[in-house]
């Protein structure tokens, strides 16, 4: 990598009668040496010659290993790179965006939106997850956790910082919500549930119990989707909402369809209401509300 170091007091070459440089109108004011001709960096000046010189010697290195990162690509503020870079390039369903929006707004930028990207520390984060503690549950604040941890390693890969701080070795956890176990509901609970509901949308704990079904999945379910003949269920869409209640038609948890087993019972109680509750289609946007392109289905529930 090219790359060289300027006087900026002192004239480039040399009095033709007196053999010395003469000084420049800059002489004595700002910052003396200039670190200049390294390709896509901007010139980087010091006060003194050996900080300029340690500076191109540890940019010449870390160039030669791909790990180069000018430091004042890192002075922009947090909220700035978040709302100008980071949420801007992002394209997640209303769904997923809704939540995540609210929590980086409400939480990460009030506490941490005025540090420069290349302030954060050990320190900061010290600071950060003490107050972030104080406004959220540890559940709440797992999850905030981890939206700045994927907004830094983007700031990594947009080469404005040379690594990620979360995820070096420090003296700062993580928050971590207390593990408790799920416990599956009993006969009677499972009975009582069903009970409780209109006759239409009984089967909704049907296709949990028995197919493994999220609720979003079961409520996105459609007549076509099962095929008595080969006893199984195509699980193909689920029904979800934005932050404005609306309802939208998007892929499977995972992003992915698949096919589970149509237990016999299951299959009868299913005929069963279909004959008692005709299908009717349903129209509904597909990932997001505000797309044009919509789906249309027979629903079960």
């Amino acid at each position: 990598m090219a790359g060289y170091i300027e006087d900026r007091w002192l004239k480039k070459r040399p009095d033709k009668l007196t053999g010395k440089r003469e000084r420049t109108a800059i002489y004595g004011t700002g910052k003396r040496y200039r670190v200049k001709g390294i390709p896509g960096i901007q010139d980087r000046s010091f006060h003194t010659s050996e900080d300029a010189k340690q500076w191109l010697a540890s940019a010449k290195t870390d160039s030669s290993r791909g790990e180069f990162v000018d430091p004042r690509k890192g002075e922009i503020l947090l909220a700035d790179y978040i709302e100008e870079y980071w949420w801007a390039g992002r394209s997640d369903e209303p769904s997923t965006a809704d939540p995540m929006r609210s929590r980086i707004w409400n939480h990460i930028i009030p506490l941490m939106g005025d540090y420069a990207l290349r302030e954060i520390d050990a320190s900061v984060l010290r600071t950060f997850k003490a107050g972030l503690l104080t406004r959220v549950e540890e559940s709440t604040a797992e999850v905030i956790w981890g939206h700045l941890s994927s907004i830094l390693g983007s700031a990594v890969d947009d080469q404005r910082l040379l690594r990620n701080p979360m995820k070096m070795k420090n003296s700062v956890k993580p928050p971590r919500a207390i593990d408790s176990k799920a416990k599956a509901w009993s006969r009677e609970v499972v009975d009582a549930v069903r009970a409780g509901l209109q006759d239409r949308y009984q089967i909704a704990v049907d296709l949990g119990i028995g197919l493994g079904l999220r609720q979003g999945e079961a409520f996105g379910l459609a007549e076509e989707d099962f095929d008595f003949a080969a006893g199984i269920v195509h699980v193909r869409r689920q029904l979800r909402w934005d932050i404005k209640g609306r309802p939208y038609f998007s892929l499977p948890k995972g992003r992915k369809s698949r096919e589970v087993p149509l237990p016999s019972n299951l299959a009868l109680r299913a005929r069963a209401l279909f004959r008692q509750f005709p299908s009717t289609p349903c129209t509904l946007p597909w990932r997001n509300p505000e797309a044009p392109t919509t789906v249309v289905s027979r629903v079960v529930v």
